[in-house]
């Protein structure tokens, strides 16, 4: 939290380009029509940082049903308004609005002392906007990113996507699985039992004896009736 300003401060530590007399030292009661261009250039250099952030002054906030909106003085004194969602509960952490007050040093449930304190802007293509020091969540992955090649080999994309598809697999296949109906599959098994006794039967009625291919399609059908009262128990459990 910054500290308010003295007139010594404003005037620089050469005393150069004293502001013009009668002049507020708050931003918020500045009149930038009084300010002269130079004037103007020397307060926008003076209260700039090295990051190219520059020193501004919290006017007040108000809250618009799911937003919020935060007024702010340049040190020229000109106006400007930020414009935040209202922070979800359980989801604190993705607020700027919640990051802006605690970054001006204080709680959540004294945000309405924000008022005069200074905090730093940026202008990005000719837009201001408070930075509140809320890191984005490309930030986020990409400490995370890096933390993983750092320590813990990070996966690929593509070798993550496939053991998700793998897992996925099986129950995908016993969804299927339990939709089939029980009826349905219980009959098929059924007849195929049946037709794996008695199409060997005639067969061999009709050769003369049982043959090789007979009772190789005993088995087959068999072994289909098999899995399908398995499918059927399935479908029911």
């Amino acid at each position: 939290m910054d500290a308010p300003e003295t007139e010594a401060a404003e005037r620089g530590a050469d005393g150069s380009r004293p502001l013009p007399e009668g002049t507020p030292l708050a931003f918020a009661d500045r009149d930038p029509t009084a300010i002269d261009d130079a004037t103007e250039l020397y307060l926008l250099d003076r209260h700039s940082a090295a990051d190219g952030t520059v020193r501004v002054q919290v006017v007040d906030w108000e809250r618009d049903g799911d937003l919020v909106r935060v007024a702010y003085a340049l040190p020229t004194g000109e106006r400007l308004r930020d414009r935040y969602r209202w922070p979800t509960a359980g989801r604190y952490d993705e607020s700027d609005f919640l990051a802006l007050v605690r970054g001006l040093g204080y709680p959540p449930g004294a945000a309405d002392l924000i008022a005069g304190e200074f905090a730093r802007a940026r202008s990005e293509n000719g837009r201001w906007r408070i930075v509140t020091g809320r890191r984005s969540a490309g930030e986020r992955d990409s400490d995370a990113a890096s933390g993983a090649s750092g320590g813990e080999r990070a996966e690929p994309a593509t070798v993550a996507g496939e053991r998700a598809g793998a897992s996925d697999a099986p129950s995908a296949l016993g969804e299927r699985v339990r939709r089939l109906d029980p009826m349905v599959t219980g009959s098929a098994a059924v007849v195929l039992l049946v037709l794996a006794v008695v199409i060997p039967a005639t067969l061999a009625t009709l050769t003369g004896g049982l043959t090789a291919a007979s009772a190789a399609l005993g088995g087959v059908l068999g072994a289909a009736a098999l899995a399908t009262l398995r499918l059927s128990i399935a479908a029911v459990s």
